[in-house]
């Protein structure tokens, strides 16, 4: 295909722990923002910012053993990377560095466990990660103030101008944005479809028993209660994919709203990070946001998430079967070199017609690593290419408990490209075959 060019007792505590960490993470205040104010509103707001309160230590602690045991059952990562090392571009490390990255909360589980594991596998080199927003990484690449920017929307052309500099871009995983939702009794599995999910999101759609839902749930028990919708407050790749999703599904989004890492959303809760989005839904029943399924993945039975129909007609619910087969469908010709303009590059555009493919989950992005081409610091664009390789062509099976799939092997040609690019007074930094 080629691409297209443009609770229980437990729940309010679970809740609070995303929500905590995405504070710390982000080294801010929580904040919580609606667009269109109103009782939903209030009550949520409230709900979640009583679960704030909670001690904050404990709450912090709890999710961070949650992602420490998942790095260690997920492989054996360090040692799978050190039995492949002949793979690296060298077999030594290099000088005691730390990293700076910031920016897509999307990717923050994934993060965390490749960050932990470089640590253990270099011995010396530290990768400090903030989950921020995928906005906030990039202006903070922009702005110089990191090594490494994640984020999971391309650069828009304007962002390029601002970039002091040629930015390669390192795609690094893949994985789903799903309709995440709390309706008490009811599981994994209730059916949306493009252009419902907008009119929910426009506000359009208030009830969850509106006909339309009924209509595609047959044998489901819809409560007659209102929505309460949830989405990002903050620049987020996340809901770049998710209103690019809508824009392609529904001619009034993409007319009133369209495609964004912020937009103006016509009703609805503002949360911070995907952590904050993951705590609004766990706290607030009857709510939807879209949300990354990691989140899920990490909260089993706080937070449900939806099947969505694709271009088949199919509703598909997100694994990692169907978001590699969305991957190799949607991004298997016609990728820039990563130091071209990926500005247009969507794996959903790619596939959102895609009536062959009847299993492909749509909402399906990458999500990326941006570093500029010249480094200022040998030793630091040493360590940047090292840790960049490693994730490319070491740690790609960490995420496979975490709903990230691995990259495609044409992918990971135009990652290891990109990366024998970046240079110091242009000689290049990589230092292996």
């Amino acid at each position: 295909m080629k691409f297209n060019r443009r609770q229980g007792i437990g729940t309010a505590v679970v809740a609070a722990i995303v929500i905590v960490v995405a504070v710390a993470a982000a080294g801010g205040a929580y904040l919580l923002a609606s667009s269109s104010p109103g009782t939903a509103s209030t009550t949520t707001q409230t709900v979640t910012t009583t679960s704030v309160q909670t001690s904050t230590n404990t709450l912090t602690s709890s999710l961070t053993s949650t992602l420490t045991n998942t790095v260690t059952s997920t492989t054996s990562l360090t040692n799978t990377v050190t039995s492949t090392s002949t793979t690296t571009q060298s077999t030594t490390h290099g000088a005691a560095a730390t990293l700076n990255a910031a920016g897509s909360t999307l990717v923050f589980p994934l993060m965390s466990a490749w960050t932990f594991a470089y640590q253990q596998y270099t011995g010396n080199v530290a990768v400090n990660y903030q989950s921020i927003g995928s906005g906030a990484g990039i202006a903070q690449l922009t702005a110089k103030t990191v090594d490494i920017g994640a984020s999971d929307a391309p650069l828009s052309s304007a962002q390029y101008t601002a970039a002091p500099g040629t930015v390669v871009t390192v795609p690094e995983s893949a994985s789903a944005v799903v309709p995440a939702y709390n309706l008490p009794g009811l599981t994994n599995g209730v059916k949306f479809t493009g252009p419902i999910l907008a009119k929910m999101f426009l506000g359009n759609i208030t009830q969850w028993n509106d006909p339309a839902l009924v209509a595609i749930n047959p044998g489901v028990t819809l409560p007659a209660h209102a929505i309460t919708i949830v989405h990002r407050s903050d620049g987020s790749g996340t809901m770049f994919a998710f209103t690019n999703y809508l824009s392609d599904s529904s001619s009034t989004w993409k007319t009133q709203v369209g495609t964004g890492s912020a937009v103006n959303w016509p009703t609805g809760v503002g949360c911070k990070g995907n952590e904050g989005v993951a705590g609004c839904i766990g706290n607030t029943p009857y709510a939807i946001g879209p949300l990354e399924i990691a989140y899920q993945i990490i909260n089993p039975g706080l937070i449900s998430y939806g099947a969505v129909a694709n271009a088949a007609g199919n509703f598909i619910l997100a694994n990692l079967t169907n978001i590699a087969s969305a991957v190799a469908a949607g991004a298997s010709a016609n990728l820039p070199a990563g130091s071209g303009v990926w500005s247009n590059v969507s794996i959903i555009n790619s596939i959102y017609n895609d009536t062959a493919d009847a299993n492909i989950y749509p909402i399906t992005t990458f999500t990326y690593l941006m570093v500029y081409q010249q480094q200022a610091n040998q030793a630091q664009g040493t360590a940047v290419v090292n840790f960049l390789w490693w994730v490319v062509n070491n740690a790609q099976s960490a995420g496979s408990k975490l709903g990230y799939v691995p990259l495609p092997s044409n992918v990971v040609t135009i990652d290891d490209a990109a990366i024998k690019t970046i240079t110091y007074n242009g000689t290049p930094l990589y230092s292996g075959p």
